[in-house]
């Protein structure tokens, strides 16, 4: 069930022991869905025209359990895609949430009932033996961004939105974490847990506060203004104190193997890294001009390379379709497709059957060019973006056919 690590690269204090075998490049391609959200089941054949290994999928805590000890069976629309998915190896995070006031209702003796933490272990272990049941294979979330959730508000648990202490809302959820890794745990060892939140120090703080060892990874959603080589954050942003999450280059690659090292430092293992959102609104606002429909393209893939050279699991694009949550999108609410749906269909024809082997070295040692080879079974690709002009983070990635097993790349 355990999910390998997708990387070749070393981070210098991973023990040789821990590294695991090469997956395909096309076990990292994620994809969040909508279909709990109106978008309609037709859209599932669109998953396979992706070559789309594992999705992103939601049902909320109330509807399974809309009274106390109360748990309604999945429901058929639910069964549909996981069927889907099993009978097409794609594999499922499944988000455990949201706040359950219906049948766990504050009071003046629980005023934050609503995220009972025994209950929601006892939620979570319900829905890990459901899932298994179905034979789908599949990883449990624990929450989605709680740091933006109804318990981290002032009126609830209260705290910095950051995590950093006192923030009573990151003990909580850490108690929260704590119950559902031993219960889903006790359904079955090898069911990946991981917790959540889209800001890179919000997962030092759950550290900090002791997150259980049975934990298996952290899920991040790196959201950037701008071209996905560069972290939200830099090296000596204020409210990242005491820590330091990206390197003085402010690197994407920075910030997952900082995250790394400080779980490897508190949990004592390689905790596993999923990005479980990463996406662009058509029309917003970046650093390097408005978000149009083709600059969305170009980055989409930019950001799943980046991610296998990180050493990323799986990486998931928000999303496969507008929804509720406005124009990020790989299809319109009204089904037309974005540039971005042919730029994953190509990266996932051009390099789903490869290996992620290195980055490469520039012969001129010019760093305004990224290059990553990629490697299948007779041939190489080399995956590469040009970074010389202002204009660089505009720039597509050239996917360029290297025959034969003569070819040696030049890593870093």
């Amino acid at each position: 069930m355990l999910i390998c690590l997708l990387m070749f690269s070393c981070i210098s204090n991973i023990n040789a022991s821990d590294k695991e075998p090469l997956r395909s490049f096309a076990d990292s391609l994620c994809l969040g869905v909508k279909f709990s959200q109106g978008q309609p089941l037709s859209d599932l054949e669109m998953l396979k025209t992706l070559g789309v290994k594992w999705v992103r999928e939601e049902i909320a805590w109330s509807y399974i359990e809309p009274r106390k000890g109360v748990y309604n069976p999945l429901p058929d629309a639910l069964k549909t895609r996981l069927a889907f998915y099993r009978a097409n190896n794609i594999g499922v995070i499944f988000i455990m949430a949201y706040e359950n006031g219906t049948a766990y209702p504050n009071n003046a003796q629980a005023p934050n009932d609503f995220v009972n933490p025994v209950a929601f272990g006892r939620y979570t272990s319900y829905m890990a033996r459901q899932l298994k049941d179905t034979g789908v294979n599949f990883i449990v979330e624990l929450w989605n961004e709680p740091h933006n959730s109804a318990f981290a508000k002032k009126e609830h648990l209260g705290g910095n939105w950051q995590g950093a202490p006192p923030s009573p809302w990151v003990d909580h959820y850490v108690k929260m974490v704590a119950e559902a890794v031993k219960r889903v745990k006790a359904v079955d060892p090898s069911i990946p847990v991981i917790t959540d939140d889209d800001m890179w120090i919000v997962h030092y703080h759950f550290l900090e506060k002791g997150l259980p060892k049975a934990l298996d990874g952290f899920a991040v959603h790196p959201y950037v203004q701008g071209p996905p080589e560069i972290a939200a954050v830099a090296h000596d942003t204020d409210w990242t104190r005491p820590y330091q999450v990206v390197d003085e280059d402010r690197s994407f690659e920075s910030a997952v193997r900082r995250l790394k090292e400080q779980g490897i430092k508190k949990l004592g293992k390689n905790p596993k890294i999923w990005v479980t959102e990463w996406g662009y609104p058509v029309g917003g606002n970046s650093t390097t001009g408005p978000l149009s429909e083709s600059k969305i393209a170009l980055y989409l893939p930019r950001a799943f390379i980046l991610s296998a050279s990180a050493g990323v699991e799986s990486m998931c694009w928000f999303s496969s379709q507008d929804g509720p949550d406005g124009p990020m999108g790989l299809k319109t609410n009204d089904g037309r497709y974005r540039p971005a749906f042919d730029a994953y269909e190509k990266l996932s024809e051009k390099l789903g059957k490869t290996q992620f082997e290195c980055e490469l070295k520039q012969a001129d040692g010019d760093k305004n060019k990224r290059a990553f080879a990629f490697k299948n079974a007779q041939d190489w690709i080399v995956a590469s973006w040009q970074t010389a002009s202002k204009s660089f983070y505009d720039e597509a990635v050239v996917y360029t056919d290297k025959k034969g097993s003569d070819y040696v790349p030049a890593c870093k």
